[in-house]
């Protein structure tokens, strides 16, 4: 997750170009944060990791996050698969895969200066539907 953002963004590109040699990707679970990848099968190595404090499991939650990078709409691989290495892993991964998130019910966002600027600039050039 520490790499720069042009970095990951290059490591992709390589990845999803079927003319490269790439055909195997080993990542950390940031994978699972805003990569659009053509893979067909994600191998969990383990099903812990590191929070910066001590090592903990994955919860459902960032399990199917990591496990949506397998098949995507549009992508070779619609329908993707998902496994461990581990077997004693798959109870847990079976668990996780089959709960349901809970819909959220209130979100709050932190927008940054540029992003109100933007928001403002672009409120000058279309205004709002309430005009």
């Amino acid at each position: 997750g520490t790499l720069p953002p042009e970095i990951r963004a290059e490591q992709a590109r390589r990845f999803n170009d079927p003319n490269s040699d790439y055909e195997v990707l080993v990542a950390s679970d940031a994978i699972g944060m805003g990569l659009n990848l053509s893979i067909k099968r994600i191998i969990f190595n383990t099903m812990f990791k590191n929070n910066g404090e001590k090592i903990v499991q994955l919860d459902h939650s960032s399990v199917k996050q990591i496990a949506g990078r397998a098949g995507r709409r549009n992508s070779p691989y619609p329908q993707g698969e998902v496994t461990c290495r581990d077997p004693f892993d798959m109870k847990h991964l079976r668990k996780c895969m089959s709960t349901e998130i809970e819909t959220i019910k209130k979100a709050g966002l932190i927008p940054t200066a540029s992003h109100i600027g933007l928001f403002n600039d672009l409120l000058m050039k279309y205004g709002s539907s309430h005009d």
